[in-house]
């Protein structure tokens, strides 16, 4: 087989594991191991007596199967290992008469994320309880290895091509997946997608393909803090890539954020030099507005003027709901974060957006009994935002400081000074994950007025700060020199 042709059936077999799952998925697994294993024979469900845990199996090799794959792998991890040893159990009371069972496999849709401690340990309890049975794990990369076990014919059999236009169709499918994790901010899961398909990206050689995936590879440099790394790279980018005008619209969000209206304007005047009707021109041209503190009237905010993609569209009204929130409306408020909510769900930035309104009410409210329950509501919204979101365990280090920062209104309110205080605590190491902008010196002023740093802390946050290329507020700087007066003094 032609490498590249490799590179090609390897980009569609990683776009079916991502594409398919429950009863879809264990037809493409029982599709493969029927042409590689000519004794592999799958097993139909019968009524309310199922498989018996058998989804499949090599009856003179004694190999059982049983397949799981949910939509979503990393919040389904416990319940996998709960299955893996309950089907086991069955397989053992209805299968074990008819061929010794020798080896079991639990074939789980892992999406190339790799194995975890439940299921581990569910396999190293099922290897202590039946010492003369073989458990493994079987996952997405195990299935790819049997996969390519196959001759090409019967790849084509199963609908597999080597056309190289497929191949780059999967492969913006693909990147359309990451984009996804980024939006819930599943970072280490959207590090694993990137690094599995670099190889395929390179061996394809499309100039709009490789685009792609060099600005997901930025954005996930800038998502996990690498702010100076992705610069270069955007620049880079641009450079070689002339006629699109995103590498340069994404530094300038940097630069906004870095409140360096200097740079902001200079990339988005190339921008839009480029390409004058992009979304993206018109969203950082919104959020520049807002950061110069400039007036946007809500009766001026035309929902049609929106772009028709659901998920662009999502953006625009949460960012105008903000708007609308700061302007004192609240009802037109709340209904763009919900839209945006509607539009994409899975968007972890809406939801916080909508925490954000409900802070916003209880730092502005006076009447004692109101403000606890808007203290209390808005610790209910955190813990469901945080059972949705962090599950997936890779929720960047701003978005968790974030998150604390909106608890800190809560447990002030609510006089929760224990609460306060380890929050307080937590918030300090994620700032110091962060690259240093001016969102980060408010929320280190906010933090340091209420925690005492010992030495070790106190000479972390000043190498911290030293290494940054930014100046402190003046704010900033005075909490420092007390602090460091208060030690000084302790000494």
């Amino acid at each position: 087989m032609k490498p590249l042709d490799r590179h090609y059936l390897s980009l569609q077999f990683k776009y079916q594991i991502f594409m398919k799952h429950g009863a879809e998925f264990q037809s493409f697994f029982e599709g493969i191991m029927e042409k590689v294993f000519t004794d592999f024979q799958k097993i139909k469900p019968l009524g309310n007596a199922g498989d018996g845990g058998n989804d499949g199996y090599r009856k003179k090799s004694g190999i059982y199967y049983q397949v799981y794959a949910p939509n979503t792998p990393k919040i389904n991890e416990p319940k996998a290992a709960d299955k893996l040893k309950k089907d086991f159990q069955k397989l053992k009371d209805k299968w074990g008469e008819i061929t010794k069972i020798k080896e079991y496999y639990f074939v789980f849709n892992d999406q190339y994320s790799g194995s975890v401690i439940p299921l581990e340990s569910a396999i190293s309890t099922l290897e202590a309880q039946n010492p003369d049975k073989a458990f493994r794990l079987f996952l997405a990369k195990n299935l790819e290895e049997v996969f390519f076990q196959l001759s090409e014919s019967d790849m084509l059999d199963l609908g597999f091509n080597i056309d190289q236009r497929q191949a780059i169709s999967n492969a913006f499918s693909y990147l359309e997946n990451i984009e996804k994790e980024f939006d819930k901010e599943n970072l280490t899961f959207a590090k694993i997608l990137l690094d599995g398909i670099k190889e395929i990206i390179i061996a394809i050689d499309n100039d709009a393909l490789s685009l792609e995936y060099e600005i997901l590879e930025c954005r996930y440099l800038q998502k996990t803090e690498k702010i100076d790394e992705a610069k270069k790279r955007y620049e880079d980018i641009s450079t070689r890539f002339p006629e699109n005008s995103r590498p340069l619209l994404y530094l300038a969000e940097i630069y906004l954020n870095d409140y360096d209206f200097e740079k902001n304007y200079e990339f988005l005047e190339k921008a839009k030099r480029i390409d004058a009707n992009s979304w993206l021109l018109s969203l950082e041209q919104l959020l520049r507005t807002i950061y110069l503190g400039e007036k946007i009237e809500g009766n001026k905010i035309d929902e049609n003027t929106f772009p028709d993609d659901p998920k662009i569209k999502a953006s625009f009204f949460r960012i105008y709901g903000l708007v609308l929130e700061n302007n004192g409306d609240k009802i037109n408020a709340e209904r763009f974060i919900n839209t945006a909510i509607h539009l994409n769900p899975d968007r972890l930035s809406n939801y916080i957006a909508q925490l954000t309104l409900l802070e916003s009410r209880l730092l502005s409210c006076r009447e004692a009994t109101l403000r606890q329950r808007l203290a209390q509501e808005l610790l209910a919204g955190l813990t469901i935002v945080e059972n949705k979101f962090f599950v997936y365990g890779g929720i960047g280090s701003r978005n968790r400081a974030d998150l604390n920062a909106k608890k800190l209104s809560v447990f002030l309110v609510l006089e929760n000074i224990a609460e306060f205080e380890s929050v307080c605590k937590d918030t300090f190491e994620l700032l110091m994950d962060c690259y240093f902008n001016v969102q980060i010196d408010q929320k280190l002023v906010r933090v340091l007025q209420y925690v005492s740093l010992p030495d070790d802390k106190l000479n972390q946050l000043l190498e911290y700060i030293l290494n940054s290329s930014k100046n402190i507020s003046e704010d900033l700087s005075k909490v420092l020199i007390f602090k460091f007066l208060s030690t000084r003094s302790v000494g």
